[in-house]
């Protein structure tokens, strides 16, 4: 407990302005990963601040799980004397883990609440609007709350643990890219639930270490239970998280070709390795052997692993870190405009407006492709355009506006693409234009 108050002490003054309160980095289109150069040195301050931050991250998200795991995982835990001895075991666990969590989350929202003061170069009664007017404070607030009620709660009955643990990770559900999801509550309801099949998850793994170290006889007893909701979690964790991927993500190529993606993809790896595992385990626990402490150890280590990976791509931004393409150019017999957006691998949306002198009439025919830059994959997309109403547009004197859209375009891979416009005006005079850009 010591080491997180020091992580978030040293947090507090070095993290990076570039990591906004919400934990979410902010845009910028010179993305470094921290090392930047001064001169003729690197210097290491954003790594160490980035490290720090996602560190309190990693923290966070452990004792959020552990802590809301064991409350949930109470209610296995048979009410005869059978389950006395666990119990107890139990009761002092939980002392701890909600002590922890309390020191995770004032250090989580003081740090996140006084970066985003600070970068608004805020005052005392900014503090307050924070937590009053804003959706980030008020989700904060709650966390705090809640985390005070915790020690309230333990003394109370499992079904109000349990029903404090959901309310935790209710509330952490609503903090997340799930709530600036098109699709909002299909998107928050799907991660609840991915949050609770993690707390039980995460939580039974912790407790099986812990009976494994503390009285080995118990830990054979839990995982009889456990195992079973065990597979019913990974389960849920797989159709929920495919159900999240699935809204959050416009493109399946998201997976490949963002950091999000690739993330998320590491964490499947790791995921899979745990149903490994977890086969194992459940072997063992049919033919009622004890549970093997190497197997139990190597599980830990890859639920440690996966949430640390879950810390670090939730605070990233699912969609492309990709510039749009805009670009305007004046001639004697055409100005054109072409924006090309998100301008990213997946879906785009493209934008043609080209000005013609009024003599030469509207166009008979406006083309626009998209070839690949690359010579080994020679690919060329045929952009269907549609005209719409352009009454809104610029006006350049002696010069008629046309405006054309395309939606759905999809860009199969990153690198070098050029948009290639061909027009044919009113008096059947072609004229082809072409724009290289890049897609990464």
């Amino acid at each position: 407990m010591t080491t997180l108050v020091l992580i978030g002490v040293i947090g507090i003054v070095v993290v990076p302005t570039e990591i906004s309160a919400s934990g979410s980095l902010l845009s910028s289109h010179n993305h470094d990963s921290g090392w930047v150069q001064d001169g003729d040195s690197f210097s290491f301050k954003n790594v160490f601040s980035s490290i720090l931050f996602y560190a309190l991250r990693g923290a966070y998200y452990i004792m959020l799980l552990l802590t809301s795991g064991m409350m949930l995982l109470r209610l296995s835990i048979p009410t005869s004397s059978q389950g006395d001895h666990q119990r107890e075991l139990l009761n002092r666990w939980s002392s701890v883990a909600v002590k922890g969590l309390l020191v995770v989350v004032l250090i989580f929202v003081f740090t996140n609440s006084n970066r985003m003061i600070s970068e608004l170069d805020g005052g005392g009664t900014d503090w307050l609007q924070l937590f009053t007017e804003t959706s980030s404070g008020q989700l904060w607030m709650l966390l705090l709350i809640l985390s005070l009620l915790a020690f309230v709660v333990i003394k109370l009955k499992d079904i109000y643990k349990a029903i404090w643990a959901l309310l935790l990770l209710a509330v952490e559900s609503f903090n997340g890219h799930a709530a600036s999801s098109e699709y909002e509550m299909v998107a928050i309801l799907s991660d609840f639930i991915h949050l609770a099949c993690s707390a039980l998850w995460a939580g039974g793994v912790m407790l099986l270490l812990l009976f494994w170290h503390y009285e080995r006889k118990e830990a054979g007893r839990f995982i009889e239970r456990f195992v079973s909701i065990a597979w019913v979690t990974i389960v849920a964790l797989a159709i929920s998280g495919a159900m999240m991927t699935a809204v959050l993500l416009p493109s399946w190529l998201y997976l490949i070709y963002t950091s999000w993606g690739n993330w998320l993809l590491a964490k499947i790896v790791f995921v899979l390795l745990v149903i490994v595992l977890g086969a194992a385990l459940r072997k063992r626990a049919k033919r009622r052997e004890m549970p093997n402490g190497v197997l139990l150890k190597l599980d830990g280590l890859l639920m440690t692993a996966i949430i640390i990976i879950v810390s670090i791509f939730t605070a990233i931004s699912p969609l492309p870190d990709s510039e749009p393409l805009k670009m305007h150019e004046m001639g004697e017999r055409l100005h054109f405009t072409i924006e090309i957006s998100p301008n990213a691998p997946g879906p785009n949306e493209a934008s043609l407006i080209v000005w013609l002198p009024e003599e030469s009439g509207a166009p008979k025919e406006v083309r626009l492709q998209l070839r690949s830059g690359d010579p080994s994959k020679q690919r060329t997309i045929d952009v269907p355009l549609t005209t719409v109403d352009s009454s809104a547009g610029i006006a350049f004197p002696g010069f008629t506006e046309f405006k054309f859209v395309g939606e759905g375009v999809k860009l199969p891979y990153s690198g070098k693409w050029s948009a290639e416009i061909s027009i044919t005006d009113g008096a059947g005079i072609g004229i082809t234009k072409t724009v290289p850009f890049r897609n990464d």
